[in-house]
């Protein structure tokens, strides 16, 4: 790993990079609209679902689907960045690669993070 995790490498992350900004959307997204359902039977503050419905004037399935387009966009996007040429290891797309093919799965149907007593068993 040490090879991979390089100065430049870090910087390079850092810097906030376009798959490093749809990873974000993508795991942010998914959690809120997974955990939605849940968040609404307790005090929280105001998640993206939420969000959306208001500034729209929309119902929950619409916003949950107009955000799931986000997260298909962002996924768009990570593919486009794989398959550009790079000075960083490929190495280091690919664990972003699974962490985020991870966060699928965590939050394929319901929240499985908060919910780690469901399907993540």
């Amino acid at each position: 790993m040490g090879e991979i995790a390089t100065k430049e490498a870090f910087q390079w992350i850092t810097s906030f990079p376009k798959i490093v900004q749809a990873s974000a959307i993508i795991c942010h997204i998914l959690d809120d609209i997974t955990s939605h359902d849940l968040e609404q039977t307790r005090e929280h503050v105001a998640s993206t679902v939420q969000c959306y419905m208001k500034e729209y004037g929309t119902d929950v399935h619409v916003a949950r689907t107009k955000l799931q387009g986000l997260v298909d966009d962002a996924w768009k996007e990570i593919n486009e960045e794989c398959l550009n040429p790079t000075m960083f290891p490929i190495a280091l797309l690919e664990r972003a690669l699974n962490f985020l093919q991870m966060i699928k799965n965590i939050y394929k149907q319901v929240d499985g993070y908060t919910n780690s007593s469901t399907k993540m068993k």
